[in-house]
């Protein structure tokens, strides 16, 4: 009797075992496959809503390479490195859920490159499925010329869900339409200010206080930014060579100080009271803080503490004096170029770019995105597969951006909680600006600041009645094109 008891023990318990392994098996679970050697299959509630399919077909990206190398975005083969067998992987899962190829191909200059994928389109040769964009050149031709598909009218793309950022994307919304996308696929891609953490330490009686608990209470501010770079000497040697001399704050002087307009709080256009989008930069809000920003900035570009290369009209003219030198505190740097401060000896650290002033602790810090962004062709010979495809490259980038993060930027910044911390609220900050993106139809105001700063006279008000009325009247213009051809 014990023993009939035990057997039908046994052969209950097995029972219930093989019921588990057939439920993991179920349909409402990922194929063992697509975990790529992971044993156990796990139910994720973000997954998209798009069964497993077999399209047997290739999915053809065209990436401008201007704003992100195409090592972010694709490779054909792992070579070990950890961010190309990230990308492949991401290829993997694709294709083994949707039966898609994936390849991609280097599109032209940001001068040329729209030009022909207005080509491609109008040839209906189906060669382009996603195109990764500049960040402002050729994006308003493409989209007034209707070359570029909705991301709404597409089923399979969950513009709701985690992996999307809908607030890159309203921000350049035209009304309800939205042409140009942005998810985990796009690689984040700003300006920070690098910092040589071992000339910081030399000025630590000066500081008084850690870097990091000013940065996070938010009290890092353009005054304090100055301060900063005004500790260093600018003779080390005393002979006046330029070669031996330390630097408080270096860059390049153009696109890095577009960057501080942003970072003040202050939009290049914006939806005024009359509903209408208008430049917005020096209105009675902003007259004076932008004027006053304007100078700040001149005088920082010309100052002897200071280092910008494209300002600098002498001998060494465009000559840049990078972190890695070890001649300066602090240098404008975009964050995919971080990880070149990784082959030298210099132990670098990161720090946002600075508020205003201490007002702005409710807003935060803001930094202006200059990455690309994702566009669907308007003519596509099989929409869904595009769909589904985006879809899930999107889903399954999140591996992407966590090598790109954790590697890719380097362990001295990635493996260390107080600098993590910094580029988390960095990440956290970043935002698209009206007039960045459509910078054509608003007059080129996106380059004011830079343009401003290398004058020998900045004349903000003289600047801004000069392009207002036109750049208006060229926005408006262009909204009209686009509500006209899109039937709002």
């Amino acid at each position: 009797m014990k023993k009939s008891l035990r057997l039908l023990t046994l052969i209950l318990a097995l029972v219930m075992i093989i019921s588990s392994l057939a439920a993991c098996n179920s349909d409402d679970t990922q194929d063992d496959d697509d975990n790529d050697g992971d044993t156990e299959a796990v139910v994720d509630e973000f997954f998209p809503d798009i069964a497993k399919k077999d399209y047997d077909t290739d999915f053809f990206i065209t990436n401008q390479i201007d704003c992100n190398p195409m090592k972010y975005y694709w490779v054909e083969e792992s070579d070990g490195d950890a961010m190309s067998e990230a990308l492949y992987l991401r290829q993997e899962q694709v294709r083994k859920h949707l039966g898609v190829e994936i390849t991609a191909t280097q599109a032209g200059h940001h001068t040329t490159y729209a030009v022909d994928f207005q080509t491609a389109v109008k040839n209906k040769d189906d060669s382009v499925h996603l195109l990764i964009s500049h960040v402002h050149s050729g994006v308003e031709g493409l989209i007034s010329g209707g070359y570029l598909a909705d991301f709404n009218d597409f089923d399979s793309i969950n513009l709701d869900a985690h992996y999307w950022n809908q607030t890159f994307m309203e921000g350049v919304a035209i009304d309800d339409l939205m042409f140009l996308g942005n998810s985990n696929f796009n690689i984040l891609y700003t300006y920070v200010i690098a910092f040589n953490k071992t000339m910081l330490e030399q000025q630590e009686d000066a500081l008084d206080e850690s870097i990091y608990d000013i940065v996070t209470d938010y009290r890092w501010t353009l005054d304090r930014m100055i301060s900063l770079a005004q500790l260093v000497s600018i003779d080390a040697t005393a002979d006046g060579k330029t070669e031996d001399d330390t630097f408080g704050i270096t860059g390049v002087h153009w696109v890095p100080f577009v960057g501080f307009l942003e970072a003040s709080n202050i939009q290049l256009v914006d939806i005024a009271e009359d509903g209408n989008y208008k430049i917005s930069f020096y209105n009675s809000l902003n007259q004076v803080k932008t004027t006053n920003l304007i100078t700040t900035l001149s005088e920082l570009a010309k100052a002897d503490y200071a280092w910008f290369g494209r300002y600098k009209n002498d001998d060494q003219y465009g000559v840049d004096i990078p972190l890695y030198t070890g001649r300066t505190l602090m240098e404008l740097r975009a964050t995919n170029a971080l990880q070149s401060l990784c082959e030298y000896d210099v132990e670098f650290g990161v720090l946002p770019y600075p508020m205003y002033d201490e007002a702005q602790a409710d807003v935060g810090y803001r930094h202006l995105q200059w990455g690309g962004y994702l566009c669907i062709p308007s003519y596509l010979v099989d929409p869904t597969m595009v769909g589904d495809t985006i879809e899930m490259l999107s889903y399954y980038s999140t591996n992407v951006n966590t090598t790109f993060y954790e590697k890719l930027l380097g362990k001295q910044v990635a493996d260390v909680p107080e600098d993590r911390k910094i580029l988390d609220m960095v990440w956290d900050s970043v935002v698209s600006d009206f007039g960045q993106t459509y910078t054509t139809a608003s007059g080129n105001v996106l380059y004011m600041v830079p343009n401003l700063t290398h004058a020998a006279d900045s004349n903000i008000s003289s600047y801004h009645q000069g392009v207002e009325n036109s750049a208006n009247k060229s926005i408006k213009k262009f909204l009209n094109t686009v509500k006209k051809k899109y039937g709002n």
